[in-house]
């Protein structure tokens, strides 16, 4: 397996204990590439198999996705059968097992700890242990990497023996908006959708609920993708089945703000915006209108103007507009308008802009201050 090249060190989780995704990405990919199990956990829905299949891809490798709560041991561990000619037991292996023996393959052990027999955890020690499925040697480049969930979820987690952990390399995953949002920017996640968790951080991202619904990086994306196709007087409703009633009733009153932003009218008039007085003021809104004029913008494509685009920088410069929002204004061009920030760079004021910003990013980083 080729070698590539080292990405800049992983910082450490700002707080809380485990890992964001770009965070833990490096880390489990450094790790997978020098040939050593992995073992991926983290709250229901946070993107668990999502980083496998991005990891798999990054490797070129074929994803093998096992998930061990929903499989049978035999079509883990394979079937013996007797050969009477021989008086010996034959094991007839599974497709996967042939697979990954042949060409380099990506094994994901999802759900390895989801109430899994000691069967289970046999066939997946011999797996992580040995590489192998009984006499069947796994291919030198097949890479391993296993995902569970946390005991503190209400998910059914079975303790796995303290040998088969001692041969993993552990990483917990943690909601990260920041990621999340990278993410769902380019997987067109509705934007009222990242308005609404980018404005509210993780508490909205991820929460435990003892509701049956209750909001994870996925249910949020399961929302987005069935929003559009409901009456609007529905909206609600079909929110509250993917995310839970109370998330629901959040995320509908946010939508009124957000409502409020006629970004056309800013990028085309020039409507100047004020954030530092009344309702305009708070944060919730002020992140809305970032998100609904770098939206209405990404729908331009080439298609914008030049007084428009100086239209642009004047909305960036508006009174209480504080780098932050900057930040994220751009950020969320680069993930989704690269067209539209190409055309923004051939302004001067908006280089002007840029160049302050990334003074004041260099300056942060030195003194550890946040902007």
């Amino acid at each position: 397996m080729a070698t590539r090249k080292r990405a800049a060190p992983a910082p450490a989780p700002s707080s809380g204990e485990g890992y964001g995704y770009e965070q833990v990405r490096p880390l489990v990919l450094a790790a997978l590439e020098a040939r050593l199990s992995v073992l991926v956990r983290g709250h229901p829905g946070i993107g668990k198999s999502a980083l496998a299949q991005d990891l798999a891809a990054t490797l070129g490798l074929p994803l093998v996705d096992i998930r061990l709560a929903q499989r049978d041991p035999a079509e883990v561990a394979g079937v013996y059968f007797p050969d009477r000619d021989r008086r010996t037991l034959e094991l007839m292996a599974p497709d996967w097992v042939r697979e990954a023996c042949e060409a380099p393959t990506f094994i994901l052990l999802d759900e390895i700890n989801a109430a899994v027999t000691k069967l289970h955890q046999a066939a997946a020690y011999q797996i992580v242990l040995e590489r192998r499925v009984g006499p069947f040697q796994f291919h030198p480049d097949t890479v391993i990497m296993a995902a569970g969930n946390l005991e503190e979820d209400r998910a059914i987690v079975t303790p796995l023996s303290s040998a088969l952990c001692n041969r993993f390399v552990h990483f917990i995953m943690r909601p990260d908006v920041e990621s999340w949002l990278a993410w769902a920017a380019r997987n067109g996640i509705r934007e009222e959708l990242m308005a609404f968790i980018g404005s509210r951080g993780e508490e909205v991202l991820y929460r435990a609920s003892e509701e049956y619904a209750f909001p994870t990086p996925r249910s949020w994306s399961m929302a987005s993708r069935v929003m559009h196709r409901v009456d609007p007087s529905d909206l609600r409703r079909v929110i509250a089945a993917c995310v839970g009633a109370g998330m629901a009733d959040e995320f509908v009153r946010y939508q009124k703000l957000y409502r409020r932003v006629d970004a056309q009218a800013i990028v085309q008039k020039g409507r100047a915006m004020d954030f530092t007085q009344g309702k305009d003021a708070e944060p919730s809104f002020v992140h809305a209108a970032v998100f609904c004029v770098a939206e209405y913008l990404v729908s331009k494509g080439k298609g914008l103007a030049p007084e428009h685009r100086e239209h642009v920088v004047s909305f960036l410069r508006s009174p209480g507009l504080d780098p932050e929002y900057q930040f994220l204004f751009l950020r969320h061009l680069h993930a989704r308008g690269r067209n539209t920030l190409d055309q923004l760079k051939t302004l001067a004021s908006f280089r002007t802009l840029a160049g302050e910003l990334v003074g004041l990013r260099t300056l942060t980083a030195r003194t550890g201050d946040t902007p």
